[in-house]
């Protein structure tokens, strides 16, 4: 076999493989209350519009928007065990907020189970709902994907949809902070994976 027909047919095994990803991460989704599939699926339209914009992989974009809620929705105690299960070390932040769980929960089930080795992909999954410091490209569209959807009304969001479109860093940046401002104002718990995602791209934006 030719190296052009061994590289074309490596990339079809890995093609294939994204596609595969896909279909169990919808099926996952299907079994989601009504109202959550409507958000799934809003986030999948996002994250694909997303995509084209900025240069990402479409079909990755896909399983990361089809997998990142699979489990968002299991009661508090299923979502421990499971992280104890994985080896996920559970910090004082989300033992009293689990639900923080079900992203990095979810990226290691498919690292176990569905053996995917795709680390930009995992982490995308598994940091959607804090946000971190250095976050990829894949990270952040489904970082604002999650916040912007079609289905998504709050103030500021047809702002934040807006400059999505326009410059990603900037559109995380607003994101973050409006979500750390709701957050202050209801006197709830912040990660501190939210804080250094927000300080990182104020550092990396020339600060204020």
């Amino acid at each position: 076999m030719t190296q052009q027909a061994t590289e074309n047919t490596s990339g079809g095994d890995k093609q294939h493989r994204y596609q595969e990803w896909s279909r169990l991460a919808r099926a996952m989704a299907s079994r989601l209350s009504p109202a959550r599939q409507a958000h799934v699926r809003g986030v999948v339209q996002e994250v694909a519009r997303l995509c084209r914009r900025y240069g990402e992989d479409p079909v990755r974009g896909e399983v990361a928007a089809w997998a990142h809620d699979a489990m968002r929705e299991w009661p508090s105690q299923r979502t421990l065990r499971m992280a104890q299960e994985l080896g996920i070390v559970v910090d004082e932040v989300e033992a009293k907020l689990p639900v923080l769980l079900h992203g990095p929960v979810m990226a290691a089930w498919m690292r176990v189970h569905w053996k995917v080795e795709d680390e930009g992909l995992l982490q995308a999954i598994a940091y959607h709902t804090t946000g971190r410091a250095e976050m990829g490209r894949l990270e952040r569209i489904l970082y604002l994907a999650d916040l912007i959807e079609p289905g998504r009304e709050f103030p500021g969001v047809e702002t934040l949809r807006e400059v999505a479109h326009e410059d990603l860093e900037r559109a995380c940046l607003l994101a973050s902070e409006s979500t750390l401002r709701y957050l202050l104002d209801r006197g709830e718990l912040i990660h501190p994976r939210a804080i250094e995602m927000r300080n990182d791209l104020l550092i990396r934006l020339g600060g204020r």
